[in-house]
């Protein structure tokens, strides 16, 4: 009795942690691969930070106020581009106005242009994602393996090999 209700509980348990585990390592893997310039054609270019955009981002019911660097850049093709760094720093951004960077971009839209130094923040993220994924992935696929056999299968497993078994 006790099994019937375990099997199918470790195995519901094992595929919740399994699916988004593999689900968050693939992002993560993404995540990783971008932020190392695997994905894609990426250019960089020096550029200058312009103005200190103010922003808010919302963490667990509470409004964390912070600033982006916009940053100034000349594409590969020759236009000149103004974009905000995705990466919002609490109380005050890292650069300051005036301030040179290296931009990464890819090459097909200069428009997603962040500065260089927001690789290592992405890097570090994409690290821990991808962590937390594998782990998700082992605990589910080894509470998938531990579930106990279902009984009928215990009772069937021994099965007659030999015509003399059979008869007696």
């Amino acid at each position: 009795m006790a099994t019937s209700f375990l099997r199918p509980f470790l195995g519901l348990l094992g595929w919740i942690l399994l699916v988004p585990g593999a689900l968050t390592a693939l992002g993560a893997a993404w995540l990783l691969a971008s932020s190392l310039n695997l994905v894609g054609d990426m250019r960089s270019a020096e550029g200058r930070v312009v103005a200190l955009v103010p922003g808010t981002v919302g963490t667990m019911g509470r409004a964390a106020h912070g600033s982006k660097s916009m940053v100034e850049f000349t594409a590969h093709d020759g236009r000149t581009l103004r974009v905000t760094d995705p990466v919002l720093r609490r109380l005050q951004a890292e650069h300051a106005i005036g301030e040179a960077v290296t931009v990464r971009y890819p090459a097909k839209d200069p428009l997603q242009a962040e500065i260089s130094s927001s690789r290592w923040i992405q890097g570090f993220i994409g690290f821990a994602m991808l962590l937390a994924g594998l782990v998700g992935m082992s605990v589910g696929g080894l509470l998938l393996r531990l579930r106990p056999k279902p009984a009928m299968a215990a009772s069937t497993a021994r099965t007659p090999t030999s015509p003399s078994e059979t008869s007696s």
